[in-house]
């Protein structure tokens, strides 16, 4: 029988914050109309997704619907995060800083970009799904994590792990120039996001905590909230003196 419990409302609350965030990096879009605010934004698109998809998966059930639900949602952090990494170079080129405004080093952040996306391809046409139990959620995962077995009489394939190399270096490469932003212009806030999303990824990794899965979704949005705001306050050429506040 379908409950709603408190996993449920959390990863619901995930999946609304997220909504939040997109909303505001249209709003972006819609102020600036430049490359750095489409990439911000297209990543955002479906994160919602990733947390609504837990939400509904135990009254949708295993079948059509929740498969492509999940596609949708792997193939779009695979194929889009990358694009970030070409972000955190353009805003280092609006903070002011003297090797970025080299074109090489510009051609370097995208060709990263680009080689991640390359690295995730084969996921796409090899991936399959089993079904995964956390708590009174259901959902569909490549690899069923330790302790979420739905029925540990009759355990899935081990199927395949993906090694998270480029949201690991996307978030790493994001908090160093968080940090670089900090202490040139006493901007936080991308810093601290990218440093929360850090440490939440490690969190939920570890199999002893329970809302380890849970924390680690929560650091998405506060992680994107960070990005989102870095881009109000650097993404024009007038940024660097704007408040941080949009409008």
């Amino acid at each position: 029988m379908s409950t709603i419990g408190f996993i449920t409302v959390g990863y619901f609350v995930v999946g609304v914050m997220c909504l939040i965030v997109l909303y505001y990096a249209y709003k972006l879009w819609q102020e600036q109309r430049n490359a750095l605010s489409l990439l911000i934004l297209i990543p955002l698109i479906f994160l919602w997704l990733d947390n609504f998809a837990i939400v509904v998966g135990q009254y949708i059930g295993e079948g059509g619907l929740l498969t492509f639900i999940t596609y949708l949602r792997y193939f779009w952090h695979w194929q889009m995060l990358p694009l970030l990494m070409i972000a955190a170079g353009i805003l280092l080129r609006r903070g002011g800083f003297a090797f970025a405004q080299n074109k090489v080093v510009m051609a370097l952040f995208c060709v990263a970009a680009v080689g991640f996306m390359i690295l995730d391809v084969p996921y796409i046409f090899q991936v399959d799904f089993y079904p995964t139990c956390y708590g009174e959620t259901f959902r569909l995962t490549t690899n069923v994590p330790q302790g979420q077995l739905c029925d540990p009489a009759n355990p899935p394939p081990p199927g395949i792990s993906v090694a998270p190399i480029p949201a690991i270096a996307v978030n790493f490469t994001l908090m160093l120039v968080g940090f670089a932003l900090w202490a040139r212009h006493g901007f936080p806030w991308l810093a601290l996001g990218s440093l929360f999303m850090f440490i939440a990824a490690g969190v939920s990794q570890v199999p002893s905590f329970y809302y380890g899965p849970l924390l680690g979704n929560f650091g998405e949005p506060i992680f994107n909230a960070g990005l989102v705001a870095a881009a109000f306050r650097f993404g024009t050429a007038s940024g660097r003196d704007r408040s941080p506040v949009a409008a």
